[in-house]
């Protein structure tokens, strides 16, 4: 089987509006502190050397980073809000997005909080959880560490999930996490009829994310064993609402 091409780049999660420690203390890591009172060090603008046409961030940019990370995760541990447990997860989803971010994430054991995010009850928690992982795992060091943490059990059964997005995402990432030691797990038999019913699926979106994962990560054998299951039970996971 020819080497599959690269799945769709990486998922940014529906934006919400700032935590109220935020508001009060720090507008965005890569801007400047907002207030004298906030406990985040201000980050310094970029410099431009003469001649490269490139900025060249301070060192107080990277700790200005780490640190507003920090704040991020510890409002999340210590917040009994669930609006606001659900503004900083997908705050820290959105930061997954940028690879500057990915050590720190790593560092502050944001992979773990992803993952134990897949199996709450509340379908947005789940969502920015899984877009996280969708983000995060473009990277090798992240895609081997959600491996060994056993997380494609977790995230193939979000693949039942009500919420688009959340389906989306665990597509996605199932083809990020697919290699050939893994592709056993990720391209196993539920999930490959799991994908041959979203080919099927009204969802274009859906049904087209189907169709690559079919065509460039299972076997014409997968597929059509996948096909034959298909025919003889009823029993299968269900589509996502529109």
């Amino acid at each position: 089987m020819a080497a599959a091409p690269a799945p769709p780049v990486g998922r940014r999660c529906r934006p919400f509006p700032p935590t109220k420690w935020r508001r009060a203390g720090f507008s965005h890591y890569t801007g400047r502190a907002c207030s004298s009172h906030s406990s985040v060090h201000p980050i310094s603008e970029p410099t431009q050397p003469r001649g490269t046409g490139k900025p060249v961030w301070r060192p107080a940019m990277e700790l200005g980073r780490l640190e507003y990370l920090q704040a991020l995760v510890t409002e999340f541990q210590v917040t009994d809000s669930t609006e606001a447990k659900e503004q900083v997860l997908a705050n820290l989803a959105n930061f997954a997005y940028d690879p500057s971010n990915y050590e720190y994430l790593r560092q502050l054991q944001v992979l773990d909080l992803f993952l134990d995010m897949l199996t709450e009850d509340n379908e947005s928690l789940v969502e920015f959880a899984m877009g996280g992982l969708c983000n995060l795992c473009l990277d090798k060091t992240n895609k081997e560490y959600i491996l060994e943490a056993n997380g494609v059990e977790p995230i193939i059964n979000c693949l039942s999930s009500s919420n688009e997005e959340t389906v989306v995402s665990a597509v996605t990432t199932l083809m990020f996490l697919t290699t050939p030691q893994s592709r056993a797990q990720t391209t196993a038999l539920p999930v490959v009829e799991c994908m041959l019913r979203f080919s099927l699926s009204a969802n274009t979106r859906l049904s087209n994310l189907a169709s690559i994962f079919l065509q460039d990560y299972c076997s014409p054998l997968q597929v059509e064993e996948a096909r034959n299951l298909s025919k003889h039970t009823a029993v299968g996971i269900p589509l996502p609402k529109d």
